[in-house]
């Protein structure tokens, strides 16, 4: 199993492209090869490029092994995204930094590779949702050493939820960005609570509580430590996160936690994902709306209306 290897170990058993081509086939077609527009389970291999393209026996299509993933269109070598994807597998995950230097590659190419990896984390979060006892919580990232009573531009309030057992032990957990468009300042919205519930929790889970207010007597403050796990983490391994990408770290977060005591290893799944996944460019991800400014704007305005 991949999850007892080091990283040396993992790089020497998938040290050759021949090796990846074929654990990718099987990651993508583990039934055999299915063509993407007729289901046709024959095709021809074509070996004139890098990678193999597969032509249907039947319709005639042609197919890349990487058309469809989040590797689709990506020139960087397939041991490269094994190596990347085994690092993010892991709990602490890797940084693009770090990541470029175990590679060898530009930062550039890193933090790309880094965000198609967490976008098929995101993948495999919503894949699953919050079932049998359900508790929610609020919690917050960046929040300040010197709060006001006005939102500080760092804070970004979050909503956290738990599937757990009778013994209050988690089984799957899910930490999500709260909208502004479910804010009034620093604070959830009743429409942000039944957002979460409708968009993260099963119909039939049974919800126990769902507690929006920060300093509310009926908070689960497990959750609210598990917030602060969270920021912690990001803080450390990445020295923070701004608003814009921050749902994509707090869902690698999440996909650790909840795939420490799965069967299959974490590599094995997040690949599985990785090429299930809808693709993601570049002008995506970086055409995520971010919202610091509208926060230090409207700060710093409250800030002199207050003065």
């Amino acid at each position: 199993m991949t999850s007892n290897l080091s990283f040396e170990q993992f790089c020497d058993e998938f040290n050759d492209e021949q090796i990846c081509i074929d654990a990718l086939f099987s990651a993508r077609w583990p039934q055999g090869f299915r063509c993407p527009k007729c289901a046709h389970p024959h095709c021809y291999e074509i070996h004139s490029r890098r990678l193999p393209l597969y032509e249907c026996r039947s319709c005639r299509s042609q197919t890349s092994l990487i058309v469809g993933t989040i590797m689709e269109g990506s020139r960087t070598p397939l041991r490269l995204w094994f190596q990347a994807i085994f690092l993010h597998a892991r709990p602490r995950g890797i940084s693009a930094s770090r990541l470029a230097e175990v590679m060898g590659t530009t930062y550039k190419t890193a933090w790309l590779i880094c965000h198609k990896i967490r976008h098929a984390m995101s993948a495999s979060d919503a894949g699953e949702l919050l079932d049998g006892i359900v508790r929610i919580n609020s919690g917050a990232y960046g929040k300040p050493h010197n709060p006001t009573v006005f939102r500080h531009p760092q804070k970004q309030p979050l909503l956290a939820g738990v599937s757990m057992d009778d013994k209050e032990l988690f089984s799957h957990v899910k930490i999500k960005h709260v909208p502004d468009d479910y804010l009034i300042h620093d604070r959830i919205t009743n429409g942000g609570k039944r957002d979460f519930i409708e968009r993260y929790v099963a119909p039939e889970a049974t919800i126990i509580s769902a507690v929006i207010l920060e300093y509310s007597p009926d908070r689960y403050r497990p959750l609210i430590q598990l917030c602060q796990q969270a920021g912690n983490w990001i803080n450390y391994m990445f020295n923070g996160i701004g608003p814009k990408h921050l749902q994509s770290y707090l869902d690698q977060f999440c996909f650790g936690l909840n795939n420490r005591e799965r069967s299959s290893s974490p590599f094995h799944r997040l690949l599985q994902w990785s090429v299930s996944s809808l693709v993601v460019t570049y002008p995506d991800l970086i055409s995520r709306v971010d919202h610091s400014a509208i926060h230090k704007s409207t700060y710093s305005k409250l800030l002199k209306e207050a003065c």
